[in-house]
């Protein structure tokens, strides 16, 4: 993701779903701004806060697992000084988040763990994705996945 050989200005979209925390919000945008055409969109989905106030145990979870973690407006903020014009966000529902990722998650956990003969490291895994399954099943309302779309400016 951080090494794409695509000519620049060549691209008329971008689609990251669910991928560019892997590099970060602000360094994805950035970097991949010089790929679109002028005009060209941008469009990914980001862990969002949904308000200003939250639980002390839900934001030091984010917070030590994803510290660009903020709210849409902060950023939006980043899209535009980062040479982008937003033009549309919204929030992922409650169901892309249960039944679309933890639930087929939760789902493989065992086979995961005897597939790895439920060493230690498997079972931290597993102990790490029940924790953040527990804080959203407890805490959906603070946070979520929000989708960006943007326009890169000339």
């Amino acid at each position: 993701m951080e090494s794409l050989t695509f000519p620049e200005s060549s691209l008329d979209a971008i689609w990251a779903e669910g991928s560019i925390y892997n590099m970060g919000f602000t360094a994805g945008i950035q970097c991949w701004r010089r790929f679109l055409k002028p005009g060209g969109v941008l469009a990914v989905s980001e862990l969002t806060w949904l308000t200003s106030n939250r639980p002390a145990e839900l934001s030091e979870h984010w917070m030590r697992e994803y510290p660009e973690v903020a709210t849409a407006s902060s950023k939006m903020a980043t899209l535009e000084t980062s040479g982008y014009t937003p033009i549309g966000y919204f929030v992922l529902p409650a169901e892309s988040w249960l039944d679309h990722y933890y639930r087929p998650m939760q789902a493989r956990f065992e086979a995961f763990l005897d597939r790895h003969q439920h060493s230690s490291a498997a079972k931290a895994i597993v102990e790490a994705e029940l924790r953040e399954i527990s804080l959203y099943e407890r805490y959906s309302e603070y946070f979520s996945y929000g989708y960006y779309l943007a326009k890169r400016i000339a």
